[in-house]
């Protein structure tokens, strides 16, 4: 920029005489001088601006946290990619959003979120690292970066999954309900974008249950805030139980056995138990309307797997598996192939280019995190 104008003064001055005669009593070491101060002073503001974006940048951070970039959005909070300052180990932080932070139910909400997470230890629960809160006032709390994608997207992606697959899935889901409802606790909100298909330990379609947002305390020695409105609906509507649409009962750990059933059908089908035009004509479907056989939708999928799917969908309670592990007995007796961890492997590595990926050491860069796929992670 500085070089052209020279330039464009030098071929002007050799076709005009005046131009020429002003370029040579002073008017080119003038514009030179002018020129250099300017390109001066833009390389230095260049090169502070930047220094300056990068240092906020960095600063934007959370406890001993770096917030790097967000990777999702819900609800109840956002989701950044993150880094430990001392450890440099990525994580995933969730922030209560700004807007809400005046909103002492989703405060409660979000608090109770991350203490029934953080007593969990089952390896297929999301594992929590560290809470708090910010000078601000922003409620916070680190949990394991996972590398791989949601069902949800899995299905939107893919399509409907083979049945050895979800059997898979579906009993490491029950194995880390089994541990929550021993405990006392009723997820509420399982659906397929709140069970994550990760690679840990260099094993593929590790289930992680996430997001214990709408959990309740159903311990009978402890009194457990009530953190939804009176009667008001929790939980998704393709995925919630009748019992929480018509308020008959108090729901329990059968309402999870519920939705991860609908869960099922949906990874099996690739369509929700009910669909409708509204969130209302959706849950009142689950209260009054029967369950299209599964095999309508998919024949791939075998009488015993659409029995013990339908079991799970029954309006009344009671004839639902009653446990957990109950759930987990009845797919494990199914004579299906078994879904293999070369299978598993191989469908990841075809995968690859959607998958979201825990990032290098040196993944500081912003740069580096623009090129990475981040696929949205339900908050």
């Amino acid at each position: 920029m500085v070089i052209s104008p020279i330039v464009g003064a030098f071929m002007t001055g050799m076709k005009v005489p005046a131009v020429s005669e002003v370029l040579y009593t002073g008017g080119l070491s003038e514009m030179i001088i002018l020129l250099s101060i300017a390109a001066s002073t833009a390389i230095y503001g260049s090169y502070r601006v930047g220094s300056l974006r990068r240092e906020a940048f960095d600063a934007k951070g959370v406890g001993m946290y770096t917030l790097r970039k967000q990777i999702g959005t819900g609800g109840m909070g956002e989701v950044y990619l993150a880094e430990h300052r001392l450890l440099k180990r990525p994580c995933a932080i969730k922030l209560i959003r700004r807007d809400k932070v005046d909103d002492e139910n989703i405060l409660l909400r979000f608090e109770s979120e991350v203490q029934a997470t953080a007593g969990l230890t089952h390896p297929n629960t999301i594992e929590i690292y560290d809470y708090g809160h910010t000078e601000e006032g922003t409620f916070y709390y680190a949990m394991e970066f996972l590398p791989g994608l949601n069902l949800q997207e899995i299905v939107e992606r893919f399509g409907e999954l083979p049945p050895e697959r979800v059997v898979y899935l579906l009993r490491q889901v029950c194995s880390a309900l089994a541990e929550a409802h021993h405990k006392g606790l009723i997820h509420r909100d399982i659906k397929p974008g709140n069970i994550f298909s990760a690679e840990r330990g260099g094993l593929y379609d590790v289930a992680k249950l996430l997001d214990f947002g709408l959990v309740k305390d159903n311990r009978p020695e402890k009194n457990s805030l009530e953190l939804t409105m009176e009667g008001a609906v929790v939980g998704s509507p393709l995925y919630t139980s009748p019992e929480v649409v018509t308020g008959d009962g108090e729901p329990d750990f059968r309402s999870d056995i519920y939705s991860l059933g609908a869960t099922a059908y949906y990874l099996l089908t690739g369509k929700p138990v009910f669909e409708g035009e509204s969130a209302l004509k959706v849950v009142f479907a689950h209260a009054s309307q029967a369950v299209k056989p599964l095999t309508e939708i998919n024949p791939k999928i075998c009488k015993e797997l659409e029995a013990i799917i339908l079991k799970c969908l029954e309006k009344k309670p009671e004839d639902r598996y009653q446990k957990a592990e109950e759930l987990s007995d009845a797919l494990k007796e199914l004579k299906l192939k078994e879904w293999t961890q070369e299978e598993a492997a191989e469908w990841w590595s075809d995968a690859e280019q959607f998958v979201q990926h825990e990032p290098d050491p040196e993944y500081a860069s912003e740069d580096h995190l623009k090129a990475t796929t981040i696929l949205p992670v339900n908050a």
